[in-house]
């Protein structure tokens, strides 16, 4: 079956949904779960969790290939593992507290939102050992009318609850000037399925204006990642409004084990997380060849095991949606206090976005594990930084362009940010701009997929005025051409002083990411000013993250 085939597939699928969408309540996790809590510091013949999720093939490699083996790294480490489908998260809670595992399997957003539980007892305490990925399977579909995110101010949005969108949605909004306080969210159980309480089936009966699903879902809802046309399953006028592939460092996957037996076993789990890290590379480097055979037999064990059965090449799709970090990205994560997207600011960032949604009554830290990770090298073919994403510029400018040739760069613009300069200057010292260069950073290293444009403006003042005096249409072009050059050269200035900044605080940037837009004065925020404060507005530098990461020319991800 090709990959048409299978999106053609669940189109049909959502066809045959149920006819009305069902909600819960979508209440704190300490008021759904309640269990006895057992004493966990048993041996090392264990149950372990896995999702559907792709950098689970990573855990399933370590196990030899298998759910339930007795051959494989995690083996050769003196583990006897039985891994387990368990997308209940709920559920997995539940197993977690009577010690059936002791391992939870979640997002950052899902052990946050166990945290009431968990923490309330010293030995269930989450103790989060391993950093399995980043996504770039996941988005948010809205209705026909919505563009951006702002227009989701006062609308409602799907989310299923406990699942892994939760902080996804939390900091899109963040980043588009709103919080959960400005839109409604209703609950679902489930994520995806057939099941009429999932975001997809609300989506679908027209019941909420927008709706966190897995990306799969999302092109089958948009007739294929366009514009729904109300045919096959899809919502007339959908699209995907944003996804982990712009926002490519938001929803971050883990493994978190009880402090019990984390203080029972140190050792021995060090030695798992160990094996998790050679599994990552072996099976990064074999599933990117195409001739590998253990690419063949790893796809159809993920394909049969995590997605139910749908064909191999599935099971390739679903790890190419991961972007999995491995030693090298447990160590930035954990270790690098400069890292824009490491643990603490994850960890701020999705107890904000759980307390707004009500999920958590008060933040929590969830502990991890401190590793030496020198000592975890051993086995490793190179511990030395991996190469970043990369984008080809040329193809990101010429996207660029032709969105504004088309007039539609306001509509490929998911998050906008300005900078102020000040008149006649192309400096950007960073004791002035230190806060602008902070946040750029910061979308950069969170929107890692991408495009962002350094849009250079000037005020158009002099303009207005010479054409009112009667300037020569000459002259009049040569103001335009001035000004035009003169914002293409402050946009140049900015990235510069940019670069200079990341590379003396130490945070990494990518400065092919950045492409640099010179407007001149064809779109001044006042046009004309009429106050020096208005005057001084127009002199910007408009900072756009676009959707444009999806031409396959521009973007490619680890």
């Amino acid at each position: 079956m090709t990959r048409f085939a299978v999106l053609a597939s669940l189109m049909a699928l959502t066809a045959g949904l149920a006819s009305a969408a069902e909600y819960i309540d979508g209440k704190p996790l300490n008021e759904v779960v309640a269990e006895d809590v057992r004493t966990c510091r048993g041996g090392q013949s264990v149950a372990m969790p896995v999702i559907a999720w792709g950098a689970d093939g990573v855990t399933i490699h370590a196990n030899g290939d298998s759910l339930t083996t007795e051959a494989g790294i995690f083996a050769d480490a003196g583990w006897d593992v039985s891994l387990e489908v368990v997308d209940d998260f709920a559920e997995q809670v539940r197993r977690y507290m009577r010690c059936d595992s002791p391992f939870l399997r979640g997002t950052l957003g899902m052990l946050m939102a166990a945290a009431p539980v968990t923490e309330a007892q010293t030995e269930t305490e989450l103790q989060v050992i391993y950093k399995h990925s980043w996504s770039a399977g996941d988005g948010i579909v809205a209705a026909s009318g919505i563009k951006s995110v702002a227009d989701l101010r006062g609308k409602t949005i799907a989310i299923q609850a406990y699942g892994p969108h939760v902080d996804f949605v939390g900091r899109i909004l963040a980043d588009s000037g709103l919080s959960f306080d400005d839109v409604k969210v209703v609950w679902t159980r489930d994520l995806t399925g057939e099941s009429a309480s999932t975001p997809v089936q609300a989506l679908a009966d027209g019941e909420v204006d927008a709706a966190a699903m897995i990306l799969p879902d999302a092109r089958a809802l948009t007739s294929g990642g366009t514009v729904g046309t109300g045919a096959e399953g899809s919502v007339k006028g959908a699209t995907i409004l944003f996804s982990t592939q712009e926002a490519a460092a938001v929803i971050g996957d883990y493994i978190a084990v009880r402090r019990d037996y984390f203080e029972a076993r140190r050792a021995e789990v060090q030695a798992m997380v160990a094996g998790l890290f050679r599994a990552e590379e072996r099976m990064r480097q074999f599933m990117a060849d195409p001739s590998d055979p253990r690419r063949e037999v790893l796809a159809k064990l993920m394909a049969d095991e995590l997605l139910g059965g749908l064909p191999p090449e599935e099971g390739v799709f679903l790890w190419q949606d991961a972007i999995t970090d491995g030693w090298v990205g447990n160590v930035t994560h954990f270790t690098n206090p400069t890292d824009p997207r490491r643990y603490d600011q994850l960890t701020q960032e999705v107890n904000i976005a759980l307390r707004g949604a009500g999920l958590l009554a008060q933040p929590y830290e969830l502990d991890h594990a401190g590793w030496s990770f020198d000592e975890m090298a051993d086995g490793l073919e190179s511990v030395s930084a991996r190469q970043i994403a990369s984008f080809d510029p040329d193809a990101a400018a010429q996207a660029v362009t032709d969105l504004r040739r088309k007039g539609l760069i306001e509509d490929a613009t998911k998050i906008e940010f300005r900078v102020f300069f000040e008149p006649d200057s192309q400096r950007f010292p960073a004791d002035l701009y230190e806060d602008d260069f902070q946040e750029m950073l910061r979308l950069a290293a969170t929107y890692s997929g991408a495009i962002i444009t350094l849009e250079g403006h000037a005020d158009p003042l002099h303009f207005l005025r010479r054409e009112k005096e009667g300037a020569d249409p000459k002259e009049l072009r040569a103001i335009r051409t001035a000004g035009k050059n003169l914002s293409l050269q402050r946009a140049q200035a900015l990235l510069a002083a940019l670069e200079q900044y990341a590379t003396g605080t130490g945070i990494a940037v990518n400065v092919d990411q950045f492409t640099l837009d010179g407007v001149g004065i064809s779109a001044p925020k006042h046009n004309p000013p009429q106050s020096e404060q208005e005057w001084r507005e127009n002199m910007r530098v408009v900072v756009r993250v676009l959707t444009t990461q999806a031409e396959a020319t521009t973007f490619a991800p680890l």
